[in-house]
């Protein structure tokens, strides 16, 4: 099974007041955490939205137009996905530097979607689904994670690990400092 990485990086970060994904942890910028761990389970490695944030990684404009949040990025990896052979894609948020190692296993769902319920930004989305998304958008203005996870007939899942998720700057102080 290919399964395409999607770190979607495409959000305002109003309550962390700059470039989440650019923070910095452990000297490293959160998202290259994040594309670290997620590079380790799956086939490629894609950015969606956000600009060029991490040089040598394959960066995707949001589908269909920029502006949409996490589900315009999410729709540009599906896309993606679908028209370059790969049958899933599992998606992170740029601002979840600690991901578990067993991250893709415990969500993959196969032909069904997932998404993790404590963070919907985490999920198993089958490349099938490029073009429900994509009606979707078109139809539901409210853009939510959770409505397209209805829409799409995907499982809240629960994994074993905590996955810290970074909105505050004290939430990025609090983070522990072991390895990733």
């Amino acid at each position: 099974m290919r399964i395409l990485g999607a770190i979607l990086a495409g959000g305002r970060a109003s309550r962390f007041g700059s470039n989440k994904a650019l923070a910095l942890y452990r000297g490293e910028p959160l998202i290259a955490h994040a594309a670290r761990t997620l590079g380790r389970q799956v086939e490629t490695v894609v950015v969606c939205g956000g600009g060029r944030l991490l040089p040598g990684v394959v960066h995707l404009s949001d589908r269909p137009k920029s502006g949409l949040g996490p589900l315009g990025g999410l729709a540009a990896a599906l896309f993606h996905a679908e028209h370059d052979g790969f049958d899933a894609v599992v998606s992170v948020g740029c601002d979840t530097p600690v991901l578990p190692d067993s991250l893709v296993a415990q969500m993959n769902g196969g032909e069904a979607a997932r998404f993790m319920e404590a963070m919907p930004l985490i999920g198993w989305w089958p490349s099938h689904l490029s073009s429900a998304l994509d009606a979707f958008l078109v139809h539901d203005p409210r853009r939510s994670l959770r409505g397209w996870a209805a829409a799409a007939g995907a499982t809240a899942t629960t994994i074993q690990e905590v996955v810290p998720n970074i909105n505050t700057p004290q939430d990025l102080r609090a983070l522990p400092p072991g390895d990733d």
